[in-house]
């Protein structure tokens, strides 16, 4: 016949763990609370995504053509149907609202 110890009592168990967890550098969070540790523990992906897709400082922009060349008076086409759009959308009363003025 085989007989049942009794179980420590919650409050020692919980010593026990926040102990562990400041043995092995981890947050003790008995309560469950939200917090960022997660985020903060895992690496940066800085350098990961800049071995990824490369550094893109020598590709020049329509910006950057604009800029060198004023004289030419370019027009980006995406920004010109991007306004027309903007446009478009505040004739059907579909855009932005206007800011409250204090």
């Amino acid at each position: 016949m085989t007989v049942l110890k009794k179980l420590p009592p919650q409050e020692r168990i919980n010593q026990v763990k926040q102990l562990a967890a400041s043995i092995f550098g981890e947050t003790w969070n008995p309560k469950c609370v939200r917090n960022g540790s997660k985020v903060l523990r895992a690496p940066l992906l800085g350098p990961k995504l800049v071995k990824y897709y490369g550094v893109n400082e020598h590709l020049p922009t329509f910006k950057d053509f604009k800029k060198w060349f004023p004289e030419l008076q370019l027009v980006d086409p995406r920004e010109k149907q991007r306004l027309f759009m903007v446009q478009d959308r505040k004739k059907r009363n579909k855009g932005a609202p206007k800011k409250k003025s204090s």
